[in-house]
C-alpha cells in the first residue's frame, strides 16, 4: 500500500504558554513505572494506580517492587492502599471493572524484583474498602495492557502484549486476548503478532462499531513492527503496514475533528533514530503519515486540549542526548497542522517514565502527572511529579446528549444518540460513555467510552428490559451531565401493546394512523439507524409521502414505554 508522507512545518505558536505548578504528593517516586486514572472510590475525583519500583533503602538504586492506588482529594493525592509485596514493574497497569459491579478493578502485569524469572500477572478486585488480590497467572515484560469489549456483550474484555518467557519454549512476543465471560476469563494465545518495547491500540477506526487494532514495537527477532488490523466480522484482517519502529509508544485522538480517530505515534525507528508522527485517519482506518521532526527518545505521550481551543493536542516526555524534556505539540485548525507549544512550570523528567493529561481537580483544564528520571541531577533519580494547570479561561462541560434512540432486533440492541454540543470541542470530535443497566440507574450490563454517536450490545436472550444512559465528552476530558435515562419495555410488555396497537395502512405511501393507546411521541428510523422528519398529528396519524420506499422501523411512546412497529412505504 502507497504511502504518503507530509512533513510538517514547525511553526510559531501564537498563543498563549501553559502555565502548571507542582502540587506536593504522598507519591512514592516510581522507577520503570506505568500508571492508570479512575475514580477508585466513586467520589467524583479521578484517583491513580502505579506499577513500577522504588528505591527502599535511599541508595539511589531501585531495589524493590511497588504498587499503590493513590487518592484524589480534590487538592493533592494520599496512598490509598497498595497491593501487596509480590507486585509487578517494567510492565503495565490497568483498571477494569470486570465484574460490573461499578467498582473499577485493576489488572496488572510485569516482574519483581522477589522473582525476577518470572514474569506475573494479576487481577486486583476491588472491595469498595481496598484491593484484594483475585489471579495470579503468567505475565509479560516490556509490553502494555488494554481493556475493551471485543464482542459487544458488556463485559469488558482486556489483551496484553509484550515479552514472556515459556519455561521449555523460550522467549516470545504475542497480544493475548482474554475474554471476560461474567464468571472469569478465556485466553485466546497469539491473538495478534506481538511485540517488546512497544504499544497497541483497540478502536473502532472506521466507524463500524467493530473494534480494530493498531500496534508497534519489535518482534521476537528484534524486527521491528507497525501493523493495522481491521475488524472484518470478528475477524482481525491486516491492512497497511505503517513506518517500521523498534520501539515506541502511541495514543489515540480524533485531531482534525472529522469524526474518525487520529494516531499519535513517538518512537525509536529501525536505525535508532527518534521517530514521531501523527497518523490522520482517511476515514476507512487507513492512516496517512505526517512526520514531525524531533530528537527525542524514550518518549512517553498523552493526548488532550492543551490549550483550550476544544481541539485534540498532545504531551511528549522523553530525553535529548541525555537531556529530559517535556513538549507540547499543538493542533492549528487553519492550517491542519501541529506546532510546538511552550510550557513552564513542568520540572522535566526523562524515560523511560510516563506521563498522563487528567483533570486532577475538576477545573475543566488538564493537568499532568509526570515519572522519569531527572538527567539534571548528578544522582539521576527517578521521579514522580504532579502539575497543576493554571489556566483561568473558561471551558464548559458539554451538553448532554438529548435525542437517545434503542432498538433492540433479536439480542442485538442498537443504541444512537444525538444532540450533544461543547462550547470548544466540535461535536465530531465528541467521546461518550455509555451506561446500561437492568434497572433504573444502574451500570450492571454494560459502562464504558465509545468513541462514537451509536453503539450496539449483543445480550443474553434472557436480558429484555434495559435501562441506559450517555454523558458526552470533550478534548479536555470533561463529562457532561448525564442524559435522560432510555428505557426499552418488556417482552410482555411489548407483546401485549404490538396486540393492541393497530398501524394502518401498512405499506403504505402517503399515510398512517395508529388504532389504539395513545401515543405520546413517535418516531421513524431508515434500517440504517437514520431519523427521519415526521409529525404525530392529534389524530394519530403521520404523513410519511415525503420518505422514499423503503422498510421503516416506527418507535411510539406509550405510557413511557416504547413499541416499535416494522413500516413499509411503497
Amino acid at each position: 500500500m502507497k504511502r504518503i508522507y507530509i512533513l510538517l512545518s514547525m511553526l510559531p505558536v501564537g498563543l498563549c504558554a501553559q502555565n502548571f505548578t507542582e502540587i506536593q504528593t504522598g507519591m512514592n517516586n516510581f522507577y520503570f513505572s506505568a500508571a492508570d486514572i479512575a475514580d477508585v472510590d466513586n467520589n467524583g475525583t479521578l484517583d491513580i494506580a502505579v506499577n513500577g519500583a522504588i528505591d527502599s533503602d535511599g541508595d539511589g538504586n531501585p531495589d524493590a517492587t511497588y504498587n499503590e492506588v493513590y487518592n484524589n482529594n480534590g487538592t493533592t493525592l494520599q496512598p490509598y492502599t497498595d497491593l501487596g509485596g509480590d507486585v509487578t514493574h517494567l510492565g503495565d497497569i490497568r483498571f477494569i471493572d470486570f465484574n460490573n459491579d461499578g467498582l473499577m478493578d485493576i489488572i496488572s502485569t510485569g516482574l519483581s524484583y522477589m522473582d525476577i524469572v518470572n514474569y506475573k500477572h494479576y487481577r486486583f478486585k476491588n472491595t469498595g474498602v481496598g484491593f484484594v488480590r483475585q489471579d495470579e497467572l503468567p505475565g509479560k515484560i516490556y509490553g502494555s495492557l488494554e481493556v475493551f469489549d471485543f464482542n459487544h456483550d458488556g463485559k469488558q474484555d482486556y489483551a496484553i502484549n509484550g515479552t514472556q518467557f515459556a519455561h521449555g519454549g523460550g522467549f516470545r512476543n504475542s497480544v493475548d486476548f482474554y475474554q471476560n465471560t461474567g464468571s472469569g476469563f478465556t485466553m485466546t494465545e497469539n491473538w495478534a503478532d506481538g511485540t517488546q518495547n512497544g504499544s497497541f491500540k483497540v478502536i473502532d477506526l472506521n466507524n463500524d462499531h467493530l473494534l480494530d487494532l493498531v500496534i508497534i514495537g519489535s518482534d521476537i527477532n528484534g524486527d521491528p513492527v507497525s501493523k493495522v488490523y481491521i475488524n472484518q466480522n470478528g475477524t482481525l484482517v491486516h491492512t497497511q503496514a505503517l513506518d517500521s519502529l523498534i520501539s515506541g509508544k502511541l495514543e489515540v485522538a480524533d485531531f482534525n475533528a472529522d469524526g474518525f480517530q487520529d494516531m499519535v505515534v513517538v518512537g525509536k525507528d529501525p536505525n535508532d533514530d527518534p521517530y514521531l508522527a501523527v497518523m490522520m485517519n482517511d476515514g476507512t482506518g487507513t492512516f496517512v503519515v505526517q512526520q514531525i521532526p524531533t530528537g527525542i527518545s524514550e518518549a512517553s505521550v498523552s493526548v488532550g486540549d492543551l490549550n483550550n481551543d476544544g481541539y485534540y493536542d498532545f504531551i511528549i516526555s522523553g530525553d535529548v542526548n541525555y537531556n529530559a524534556v517535556v513538549k507540547t505539540y499543538l493542533y492549528n485548525v487553519t492550517n491542519q497542522q501541529f506546532t510546538e507549544g511552550t510550557t513552564s512550570g513542568i520540572h522535566s523528567l526523562g524515560g523511560p517514565g510516563f506521563i498522563q493529561l487528567f483533570d486532577f481537580n475538576n477545573d475543566n483544564h488538564l493537568d499532568v502527572l509526570l515519572a522519569g528520571f531527572d538527567w539534571a541531577n548528578p544522582s539521576i533519580p527517578s521521579l514522580t511529579k504532579m502539575f497543576k494547570n493554571n489556566s483561568t479561561e473558561q471551558n464548559a462541560k458539554p451538553t448532554a446528549p438529548t435525542n437517545l434512540n434503542l432498538i433492540k432486533n433479536g439480542n442485538r440492541f442498537n443504541f444512537t444518540w444525538s444532540g450533544a454540543t461543547d462550547d470548544k470541542t466540535p461535536t465530531n470530535a465528541l467521546r461518550y460513555e455509555i451506561k446500561v443497566g437492568s434497572t433504573p440507574g444502574s451500570q450492571d450490563i454494560a459502562k464504558y467510552i465509545v468513541t462514537t454517536p451509536s453503539w450496539f450490545l449483543d445480550l443474553d436472550p434472557s436480558i429484555q428490559n434495559v435501562y441506559w444512559s450517555v454523558r458526552s465528552i470533550d478534548a479536555s476530558k470533561v463529562y457532561s451531565d448525564v442524559s435522560t435515562q432510555g428505557t426499552l419495555s418488556t417482552r410482555e410488555n411489548t407483546v401485549n401493546r404490538e396486540q393492541e396497537l393497530v398501524v394502518y395502512p401498512n405499506p403504505t405511501s402517503d399515510k398512517v394512523f395508529i388504532k389504539g393507546e395513545k401515543v405520546s411521541d413517535a418516531e421513524i428510523y431508515s434500517m440504517e439507524g437514520r431519523k427521519m422528519s415526521i409529525i404525530l398529528k392529534s389524530d394519530q396519524s403521520i404523513d410519511v409521502s415525503h420518505l422514499p420506499k423503503g422498510i421503516y422501523l416506527l418507535k411510539l411512546k406509550i405510557k413511557n414505554e416504547i413499541t416499535t412497529k416494522k413500516l413499509s412505504i411503497k
